[in-house]
């Protein structure tokens, strides 16, 4: 793989037991498109409904998923927002509009945040997942969060606006394509607003992230389907950790052998 190149990553978000049969309907859409390496965004305890430690049919999927190169990053804990309601039309626009309560680390302080990633670390290091990516739920990682997130030794984590390098925190512009799929309305703004930024979009990276509510209706999956097969024509499939291995200036890859 070369520089020069132009890339696209395919995440699958909100990965969990509860989800799961739906992000099959997904990933099976994917697998008929050919062999691309997925990112797969894991849940620890999707909506406080129990460990996925408790679901072995679950983990053997994604460790299935894991021996075909697929990727597993750790992407929040609870996956809720439980803070206090948003003081700012900032804050509502995205926690309310954006997500609905579910930008679990815009909200939390710096010793919750850390607490969450360290049993979610925890978690995956005891079944022996590779995980070198975080990405906070919706996107939203507040000031504590961040500050959290720095103690932890994660290779990136990902806005809506792009990607950040851990640990210096450098960012690559990469707007997250993707659909709102919670209301009629929002389906029908989203799916010009998919094709188009899915072709418009001339940063190296591109980024698709499909959610698992996307499944619930064929006209979505279909849509995604086309999405994704006119990617690949000019890009090359990669998942988020493989790209920020590659971003990795040759100097600092030199001097840390």
């Amino acid at each position: 793989m070369q520089r020069a190149e132009r890339y696209v990553c395919v995440s699958v978000h909100d990965v969990a037991p509860s989800t799961w049969p739906l992000c099959e309907k997904l990933i099976a859409m994917l697998d008929r498109i050919g062999s691309l390496p997925l990112t797969l965004l894991v849940v620890p305890e999707y909506h406080r409904r129990g460990s996925i430690e408790r679901h072995p049919d679950f983990l053997r999927a994604i460790e299935r998923r894991l021996a075909r190169n697929d990727e597993v990053a750790l992407h929040g804990y609870y996956h809720l927002d439980e803070g206090l309601p948003p003081r700012s039309a900032k804050d509502w626009i995205e926690r309310r509009l954006l997500t609905d309560r579910e930008g679990e680390f815009a909200p939390i302080s710096q010793a919750e945040a850390h607490a969450r990633l360290d049993r979610g670390t925890a978690l995956m290091q005891r079944l022996g997942w590779p995980v070198t990516g975080f990405v906070a739920p919706a996107w939203l990682l507040g000031e504590g969060a961040k500050a959290a997130l720095g103690r932890f030794p994660f290779h990136y984590t990902t806005a809506r606006s792009g990607v950040y390098r851990l640990p210096d925190w450098d960012f690559a512009p990469s707007a997250a394509v993707t659909y709102s799929a919670r209301s009629g309305w929002r389906r029908t703004l989203s799916a010009p607003m998919v094709s188009m930024q899915a072709t418009v979009l001339r940063r190296p990276l591109l980024r698709l992230a499909l959610h698992p509510v996307d499944a619930s209706f064929d006209s979505i999956i279909a849509h995604w389907e086309r999405v994704v097969r006119r990617a690949i024509e000019t890009r090359v499939p990669i998942t988020k950790a493989q790209w920020a291995a590659m971003q990795v200036q040759p100097a600092a890859a030199g001097s840390a052998a």
